[in-house]
């Protein structure tokens, strides 16, 4: 990272540094800021930068606005990826597994995404727009999880993940073609409408690590680098999934978070038929395929055989939690 550049442009002298993840926390003479270097275009930060910036105009308080540079710019372009700096807010993460906090969250989340309606991108901005877009995304996810298992026949030697990929491709290939399935016969078209109308946009990263609170009890939600157009359904379905996996798949708590939600943001019968739709997809299973299979992530083998393990365990009480889940 360029930091030089960094002081210059935002007119900050760094005084100490710490890196943290993908972050640095800086001392400058400013203030504690948060830099990060980010692999997106100019456009696409122009939308989550003017994203949050509609979100704060409409009185919601959980976010933290990108600093301006000198000359007004927003931040660094730096060929395929754009430095950018924020306020950097003394926070601890929120633990979903306190029902306390994960009440927070569902909030924090609700609220965000009632202040997102009536945004429109500005010129330059070029979002990534998912309205309608599900059936199709569900039916290319489908056609990887085909191709790793063609990938896995190609072999003349097959090793430990491949074998246990390819006993449980069957299943959750069939899971994906229902998902794309129960979209259609959905209301789905009819809401994702609405919200492309409505100019509601989502998050699209739901762990709890981008949940903050503050010693006061402030929740902030952090890291928009993969804001998407799209109805608010795949945030609220995300925030479900995330406090499920790993052997919990509990449906007391789904109905916790469905409930809690509708309590600031309500969810109507026909959008709770989407949600059912969208969690049939047997996403960790795609994820870790893709990782393996075609970005080929330079990861232990114990690391893959862990995470694949996890999933693979988690399948019978994951198959009837849906069951559960269906009857809502």
């Amino acid at each position: 990272m360029d930091l030089k550049a960094v002081e210059e442009t935002y007119g900050i002298k760094i005084i100490d540094i710490q890196s943290i993840r993908n972050i640095l926390r800086a001392e400058t003479d400013c203030g504690v800021k948060c830099i990060k270097r980010a692999h997106m275009s100019p456009g696409f930060f122009l939308f989550i930068y003017s994203a949050v910036n509609h979100l704060k105009e409409k009185g919601y308080e959980g976010v933290i606005p990108y600093n301006r540079a000198i000359d007004g710019s927003i931040c660094i372009p730096d060929g395929k990826h754009v430095y950018y700096v924020v306020d950097w807010i003394e926070a601890r993460e929120c633990r979903f597994r306190k029902e306390e906090e994960l009440k927070m969250a569902i909030k924090a989340a609700a609220e965000l995404h009632r202040a997102s309606v009536g945004y429109v991108p500005p010129e330059g901005a070029k979002p990534r727009v998912f309205y309608n877009k599900w059936v199709e995304k569900c039916e290319k996810k489908s056609k990887e999880l085909l191709e790793f298992g063609k990938a896995i026949e190609d072999k003349e030697h097959r090793d430990d993940f491949d074998e246990i990929f390819a006993l449980h491709l069957p299943y959750y290939l069939q899971q994906s073609l229902d998902t794309a399935n129960m979209i259609m016969e959905s209301p789905y078209w009819e809401i994702s409408e609405k919200s492309e109308q409505s100019g509601e946009f989502c998050h699209h990263d739901m762990a709890n690590h981008n949940f903050l609170i503050t010693e006061e009890g402030k929740v902030y939600l952090i890291d928009f680098d993969y804001c998407i157009m799209d109805t608010r359904l795949h945030d609220l379905t995300s925030l479900v999934i995330r406090n499920m996996r790993y052997g919990i798949w509990d449906i007391g708590k789904a109905y916790f978070i469905l409930n809690e939600y509708d309590r600031i943001y309500s969810i109507s019968r026909k959008e709770l038929e989407v949600i059912k739709a969208l969690i049939t997809f047997p996403q960790d299973f795609w994820q870790v395929g893709l990782q393996y299979y075609t970005e080929k992530q330079p990861w232990t083998m114990d690391y893959f055989l862990m995470r694949l393990n996890r999933i693979a365990d988690d399948r019978e009480i994951r198959d009837k939690f849906l069951k559960e889940f269906y009857e809502l």
